[in-house]
């Protein structure tokens, strides 16, 4: 499985040990919190410098007390898109942030590029859904 974005890909399309459970999983809860994403922090940063930010906020930054962790996972954890969302995404990193009407998908692929995606939000609302209600017919 992978996801298509832009012209570019997320996640390995070739990965034999593909769950599709997982990323509907992943996908369904992301539908859920889509109006929490819509996150002013956001709004004049770059994508790249917003994809660096969550990246060193939820992964790499060490600096901060146990509290302060915790509550940045609290926090931003929900901006993570398909990061662990099945075996196609294992080495991958992506992130979701909604703006008005748009959504960022902002993502590192296999070979470490990065690459930012702006989606009009109803056409990601129709191809997740659709997504969603076909592992629905295939799961009964």
């Amino acid at each position: 499985m992978c996801v298509f974005v832009g012209g570019n890909i997320l996640g390995d399309i070739d990965e034999p040990a593909c769950m599709l459970n997982v990323t509907q999983a992943h996908l369904s809860r992301i539908i859920f919190r889509l109006p929490q994403l819509d996150c002013e922090k956001f709004k004049n940063l770059s994508d790249r410098d917003a994809f660096d930010f969550l990246n060193r906020t939820l992964y790499l930054e060490n600096e901060r007390s146990n509290n302060e962790i915790q509550r940045d996972i609290e926090r931003y954890s929900k901006f993570v898109f398909l990061t662990n969302g099945g075996e196609s995404f294992d080495g991958t990193k992506s992130f979701i942030i909604v703006s008005g009407e748009h959504i960022r998908l902002l993502f590192i692929d296999l070979e470490g590029n990065f690459y930012a995606s702006h989606v009009p939000k109803d056409t990601f609302l129709l191809v997740t859904n659709a997504f969603l209600t076909w592992m629905d017919g295939e799961c009964k």
